[in-house]
């Protein structure tokens, strides 16, 4: 037992600079741990005070390490219009032993970190080892986490593509790839993205958002990784894809998450499944495939108590009065 709360901000958590590989394996670790255990991590709760403006809670538990966490956020479509992020939170870490609070962890970075981690672990077993090129439908926060947690899964990523409605977002992100070591390009055309062997959708929850990703127009063999819960692609076009993969299928089930997912199943696997090799998730390397999921808690939980395992040991974060 310790006697204080350790509070870790976004600079702690860039302090301890904890690699894509290791993420990735911490994932798997948990992820391998869920498809054997009997616990059972319950679907995330959501209060929607207005079409664009929600709050949700989400609740994992684990056995090794043992830690439970919660974590709180908040999705607000319209905060880009204030300078502020679309999507906040905090997440509580405590002893899964003692239940006693051991950590506060910033939600908006371990939310990048994760959410890039689980695209990156699912791509080990779904895209192609021979792919070459990455587009982005969205260049905010998100499209920069997974385009580092890519290229380091796939060092061969070296055609970044960028699409955002925002010219300037596609510009930065571009120039952000050529920085470290790609080569970035921007386009005024979805469809331009369409044509990479892994493309990533991020487009935020907006007021009057039509879908307008035509998944008929993806190469063979592709992989796309809805972290926009596919709410920016056609639905008539999702017949396109021949293997859906979400990140947990109990929790997709759920009417919440069902409802917001633009597909909602049935589902080829889940990523407990893939780690654990249950399943494939790929039948063909001709498949378009489909990664789509509505986050869940155990990756939190999984990156959280990482995080805090090491800024013990690094002497990391703001210690408070318990």
């Amino acid at each position: 037992m310790t006697d204080d709360i350790l509070y870790l901000n976004a600079s702690d958590i860039d302090q301890l600079n904890i690699s894509p590989s290791d993420l990735r394996a911490v994932l798997r670790k948990a992820f391998e741990a869920y498809s054997s255990s009997e616990l059972r991590i319950p679907s995330k709760q959501t209060v929607r005070a207005a079409p664009d403006r929600y709050f949700q809670t989400m609740a994992a538990v684990c056995n090794e390490p043992p830690f439970a966490a919660v974590k709180w956020v908040s999705v607000v479509g319209t905060n880009s219009q204030r300078g502020l992020p679309n999507v906040n939170g905090l997440i509580i870490l405590g002893d899964g032993e003692t239940g006693l609070p051991v950590a506060v962890v910033d939600g908006n970075r371990l939310t990048i970190m994760r959410t890039a981690a689980m695209s990156a672990l699912a791509s080990e077993y779904l895209a192609s080892p021979a792919s070459t090129s990455l587009g982005f439908v969205g260049c905010g926060a998100q499209a920069y986490g997974h385009l580092t947690a890519l290229r380091d899964l796939l060092p061969g990523l070296t055609d970044i593509v960028c699409f955002d409605r925002r010219i300037e977002s596609a510009v930065s992100l571009a120039a952000y790839a050529d920085a470290n070591g790609a080569s970035g390009r921007t386009t005024t055309s979805p469809d331009d993205v369409l044509q990479c062997d892994i493309v990533v959708s991020t487009v935020p929850s907006v007021a009057g958002l039509e879908p307008f990703l035509d998944a008929w127009k993806l190469k063979a063999g592709s992989l796309a990784i809805a972290i926009d819960m596919g709410r920016s692609w056609l639905p008539g076009s999702l017949g396109a894809f021949s293997s859906f993969i979400v990140d947990d299928k109990v929790q997709a089930e759920d009417p919440d998450s069902r409802s917001k997912l633009a597909y909602s199943g049935p589902f080829n696997a889940d990523l407990a499944e893939l780690a654990s090799g249950v399943s494939t998730g790929r039948t063909s390397g001709l498949d378009r495939v489909l990664f789509i999921y509505p986050g869940f808690a155990l990756a939190d939980l999984a990156v959280a108590g990482e995080l805090y395992i090491r800024a013990r040991r690094e002497h990391v974060g703001t210690k408070l009065r318990r």
